[in-house]
């Protein structure tokens, strides 16, 4: 199996094969699954890269199959350390490629009127000059780089949401969780008697994903609240155990979605106390003003100013702070 398995638990069932990817990240990989069914089921692809290939490949390996072995590829949402080996399977195997409906949308959009939203919301949030065309830059990259690694021509079924999914005689239930990501979904599914749910980066312990939602294009705002439904939408269903894409293999459930719903809690109220703490020195707050107070590292700004923009705009649909424009910057105080 993988490099890091023996630190964290198997996977509990014989027939499911971990294979992790190495990121830049925390914490350092990205886990997708081989189910070997009588048609072997890929269940995400792993980080972009050379590095990234030979250890999906290696996985594999290890499990008993050959990367040409991959009959079918179900994929969570289209983060580049879910999508980066997609091209790299379609080389070696023919697999059916299932993705969410939704990503098709997402993915088709022009780059231009996503370069202009980015822009627009970095403006408000407090960005000028070389800064900000340095983080539209570096947004936009992301965008390029996810849809270089996850070609649109190559997906055979476009899943849609809440509608049961047969692969190889196998039955999914995708159930559709945007917050983290507009396009992810999990799967549920039946294995040797267990109920598992192939989780993509819903239901990770022992942390929370990031509300990164549409990144920063229009609807960055809705991200908490769309996180918020999707784990109202996980709790009170019933797992046995939870295949995640970063962090352990686990059978915590119940315990790792109300984690993160009292997380998401947590976030917004420590959001709204910043906001009175830069208002009580500055008079009022920027959504940028948050993120450096937070981090003083430039590129954590930027990636700190998806879920601040997402919390400050579940707190003014909620009273607790309200906002106002002024030469184009969106300047917050609390209610």
């Amino acid at each position: 199996m993988s490099r890091t398995n023996e630190s964290v638990p198997e996977t509990g069932i014989s027939r499911v094969h971990r294979l992790e990817t190495p990121v830049e990240w925390p914490p350092g990989h990205a886990a997708a699954y081989l189910l070997g069914d009588e048609e072997p089921i890929c269940v995400d692809a792993g980080m972009v890269g050379d590095e990234a290939r030979a250890a999906l490949f290696a996985d594999l390996r290890d499990g008993g199959y050959e990367p040409a072995d991959v009959e079918h590829l179900l994929l969570t949402h289209v983060h580049i350390d879910h999508v980066g080996g997609v091209r790299p399977l379609l080389e070696t195997a023919s697999p059916t490629v299932y993705a969410p409906a939704i990503a098709r949308e997402r993915l088709s959009r022009d780059l231009e009127t996503v370069r202009s939203e980015t822009r627009r919301n970095l403006t408000e949030a407090g960005l000028y000059g070389s800064g900000l065309e340095r983080a539209v830059d570096g947004v936009l990259e992301i965008h390029e780089g996810i849809r270089a690694a996850f070609p649109l021509e190559d997906v055979d079924v476009w899943i849609d949401t809440d509608e049961p999914v047969s692969i190889a005689g196998r039955k999914f239930d995708p159930i559709y969780t945007p917050g983290h990501h507009v396009t992810h979904h999990c799967y549920g599914t039946d294995i040797d008697g267990a109920r598992v749910l192939f989780a993509g980066d819903m239901v990770v312990e022992p942390f929370r994903a990031a509300a990164i939602h549409v990144n920063l294009t229009d609807g960055v705002r809705d991200g908490i609240d769309a996180y918020r439904d999707a784990l109202e939408r996980l709790d009170g269903r019933a797992f046995d155990r939870v295949y995640p894409g970063h962090g352990p293999v686990h059978d915590a459930y119940d315990e790792t979605v109300a984690f993160a719903l009292e997380d998401l809690a947590d976030r917004l109220a420590e959001c709204r106390d910043r906001v009175a703490s830069v208002c009580a020195e500055e008079g009022s707050a920027s959504a940028f003003d948050l993120a450096v107070d937070r981090t003083d590292h430039p590129r954590r700004q930027v990636m700190e100013l998806r879920e601040i923009l997402a919390a400050l705009g579940t707190l003014e649909r909620r009273g607790q702070v309200r906002s106002r424009l002024e030469d184009g910057v969106r300047l917050y105080e609390p209610t």
